[in-house]
C-alpha cells in the first residue's frame, strides 16, 4: 500500500474510532416531519419501541438529542442514547398508553406500563445474597420535545411497582 493509501485508511480508522461515522450513520430519517400529532406519536413510539425490544437503530432521535431520567442526566447525543437501549432490563412490552400532545410547543407527554420480568438469571447489579427483585411493573411518564420528526429532548419520571408485571393505572388507553 502506497502512502497516500496509508493516510487516508489511517484517518478513516480514526474517524470510525471518533464515532463520528456511527452518528452519522445511525440517525434514522423520519417519515413524517410536521408538527401534527400523528407525526409526534410516531416519534414517541419509536422510542417505546426501541425502549422495550432494546433496539435504538429505528428509533428516531435528533443527533443533539438530550435525556433525564428522575431528574438526573442520563445521556446526550444519538449515539450513547442508542447504545443505552441495549442494556435496558427485559421487558414484556408496554400497555395503557396514554398520549398528551401539545402541537404548538412540540411537546408530547405518554403515560405508558411497562411489563419488566427480572428473574434469577439476571443478578447483575445486585448486592452479594439478595434476591433477584422479581416481575416488576413501570408507571412511566415520558415528555418528549419533537423538531420536524426527531426526538430532541425526553424526560422519564417512574414509579416501579414490585410483585406484578401486569400493574394497571385505572386509566383507559389512549386512542393514538
Amino acid at each position: 500500500m502506497n502512502k497516500p493509501h496509508k493516510m487516508l485508511a489511517a484517518a478513516t480508522a480514526l474517524w470510525m474510532l471518533s464515532g463520528a461515522f456511527a452518528a452519522h450513520a445511525q440517525q434514522v430519517k423520519p417519515q413524517c416531519t410536521d408538527d401534527s400529532r400523528r407525526c409526534m406519536i410516531a416519534a414517541a413510539t419509536s422510542y417505546l419501541d426501541g425502549l422495550v425490544h432494546h433496539d435504538g437503530s429505528r428509533v428516531l432521535f435528533a443527533p443533539n438529542i438530550v435525556r433525564t431520567e428522575q431528574g438526573h442526566d442520563t445521556g446526550k447525543g444519538e449515539t450513547m442514547l442508542r447504545a443505552g437501549l441495549d442494556r435496558e432490563p427485559p421487558m414484556l412490552g408496554y400497555s395503557n398508553t396514554r398520549f398528551v400532545v401539545d402541537e404548538k410547543n412540540h411537546q408530547l407527554v405518554y403515560f405508558t406500563l411497562l411489563g419488566l420480568s427480572i428473574d434469577a438469571t439476571r443478578r447483575v447489579g445486585l448486592p452479594p445474597g439478595s434476591s433477584p427483585p422479581g416481575p416488576v411493573t413501570v408507571h412511566l411518564a415520558e415528555r418528549f420535545k419533537i423538531e420536524h420528526g426527531l426526538i430532541t429532548e425526553i424526560e422519564a419520571i417512574f414509579h416501579n411497582q414490585a410483585g406484578t408485571s401486569e400493574g394497571i393505572s385505572g386509566w383507559p388507553d389512549s386512542p393514538g
